[in-house]
């Protein structure tokens, strides 16, 4: 019985840890745009400045968090079988928060901020930024 035990542990170590990662993750990339967000709430028509290595930076930790995500789901078995329908319901909940906070990102850029871009806007960067705020609601909606 105490051999069961000791191989099960890796497993719920190994899962603990990359669920860790995937969370860690999430909180430093909503740490690294909150202001970015915020600044387009405060300064309508306004373009964001640019910075060379925000995207880089983003871009690095989406992409560790999907390495873990897609290694934990391929790799490690989850050690927690139990149902419990109200952790359950509460995980349901912040994802659907999740797909809010994506819908209200997009509410904000192009009902309140694009209308008010002055011409000499850089159409290039914003069509970046697009494509970066299309693949952010992506990741928050799925």
């Amino acid at each position: 019985m105490k051999a069961n035990s000791e191989n099960a542990r890796p497993g719920v170590a190994a899962y603990t840890s990359l669920l860790a990662v995937q969370i860690a993750g999430a909180l430093v990339f909503i740490w690294r745009e909150l202001p970015a967000f915020n600044q387009l709430l405060r300064n309508p028509g306004q373009q964001l400045p640019y910075i060379p290595y925000d995207d880089l930076t983003t871009a690095g930790i989406l992409l560790v968090m999907q390495i873990a995500y897609w290694y934990r789901l391929r790799r490690v078995p989850i050690p927690f079988q139990a149902s419990n329908p109200v952790l359950s319901h509460v995980f349901l909940f912040l994802g659907r928060l999740s797909f809010i906070f994506g819908g209200a990102l997009f509410a904000v850029v192009f009902f309140r901020h694009l209308p008010a871009l002055e011409d000499d806007a850089d159409v290039l960067l914003m069509t970046g930024r697009g494509g970066c705020l299309a693949a952010r609601c992506l990741r928050f909606s799925v």
